[in-house]
């Protein structure tokens, strides 16, 4: 497997995460149960302030629909060998975008909301990572095994 396609592979496993986690957070928060929340011990707070809702939209539920976006990006570029620098391309957009909401998102849990959501914060290291791999599968270099071997 070249390293581009292992990189679209990893890409789909984080995506995976983050939906399982934007998932858990969306359905407690339906359902109207405490979150677990492992690390820290603002998740309540943080779901229960007033920026949890985007346009009447839960932000949890923003969250299923762009980890579902990178997951179904990277698994249609690993089967679409023809068209797969295009996805890579939209997948580079969905990354910027993420990257940008959750920033402000974190922003606003520190400063605002003045509460730390240990899910949130799982969110956020998914999404910076995904935009690394999405980077590094983007304009990364492979290198030829047999070049490097000097053949």
């Amino acid at each position: 497997m070249n390293s581009k396609r292992t990189v679209l592979v990893v890409i789909a496993l984080l995506a995976l995460a983050g939906l399982s986690a934007a998932t858990y957070v969306f359905t407690a928060h339906s359902l109207r149960y405490r979150l677990f929340c492992p690390f820290a011990t603002g998740c309540d707070t943080v779901q229960d302030s007033p920026y949890a809702m985007l346009f009447g939209i839960p932000v949890s539920l923003l969250g299923m629909v762009g980890f579902a976006a990178y997951l179904g990006l990277a698994l249609t570029a690993l089967r679409s060998t023809a068209r797969a620098r295009t996805y890579r391309y939209a997948l580079l957009l969905l990354s910027l975008l993420e990257v940008g909401f959750t920033s402000y998102m974190a922003y606003l849990q520190v400063a605002v909301i003045r509460a730390v959501c240990s899910w949130c914060m799982f969110s956020a290291a998914v999404t910076v990572a995904l935009a690394v791999l999405v980077i590094l599968g983007l304009f990364g270099k492979t290198k030829n095994a047999s070049a490097s071997l000097g053949r």
